[in-house]
């Protein structure tokens, strides 16, 4: 019987040590979400590309100079990138030029990684990237005060601070440049006041440098 009682006890005092351990390292793992990930990468506003931790910085994966974070779950069949943003000052779009026959897949997060919304190239007008991210009220002031491209499509949110990610599949080595030019012409900005998408909004500069 002593026996017995012995070894709850240790069970007790040993599921306890666990559940503050736990506890303790909770502050750390909420700060290495999506967000804080990304904000090592870049600025807000700012498009980086992610790779997984097992790509190698100097791949052909890590085109001019893109800066490489710690995502594991990012599948080298895909490029991958992504974005912070904030709607404190008015909407934000984020677009880029046409891809042809390209499989991509965005999802918009608020700052604590919660899921608000998500698309793909089957499912956009035209397979256009082309979201105007704002709150209810901010797409309703933006609709009245311009007329919005065909393929843009309205994202309503109800929140500050948000990301965005994006992937984009290779499935052959001789599309890589194509879906790179894709990747690297992404925008994710302050809704602009000039009207459509045009090609002058996606001057190339040099490429944010970093390490995961």
């Amino acid at each position: 019987m002593g026996k017995f009682v012995l070894a709850v006890l240790i069970g007790v005092v040993g599921a306890g040590l666990i559940h503050i351990a736990v506890i303790f390292t909770m502050p750390d793992v909420a700060k290495r979400n999506g967000w804080s990930r990304l904000a090592d990468l870049g600025g807000t506003d700012q498009v980086v590309r992610v790779e997984a931790l097992t790509t190698n910085p100097n791949s052909t994966l890590a085109v001019a100079n893109s800066p490489a974070g710690d995502f594991a779950f990012v599948d080298p069949a895909f490029i991958a990138a992504g974005c912070r943003f904030s709607l404190a000052d008015g909407p934000v779009r984020i677009h880029a030029l046409a891809a042809d026959e390209a499989f991509w897949s965005a999802s918009i997060y608020n700052r604590r990684g919660d899921n608000l919304y998500s698309i793909n190239d089957r499912s956009a007008v035209d397979n256009a990237l082309d979201l105007m991210v704002g709150t209810k009220q901010q797409l309703v002031d933006r609709s009245a005060s311009e007329d919005a491209p065909q393929t843009q499509i309205p994202v309503e949110v109800e929140m500050t601070e948000g990301y965005m990610t994006i992937r984009v599949l290779v499935d052959e080595e001789s599309k890589r440049p194509e879906i790179d030019d894709f990747v690297s012409s992404m925008r994710c900005d302050p809704a602009p006041n000039d009207g459509p998408l045009s090609s002058d909004a996606f001057r190339r500069e040099p490429a944010a440098t970093g390490g995961g």
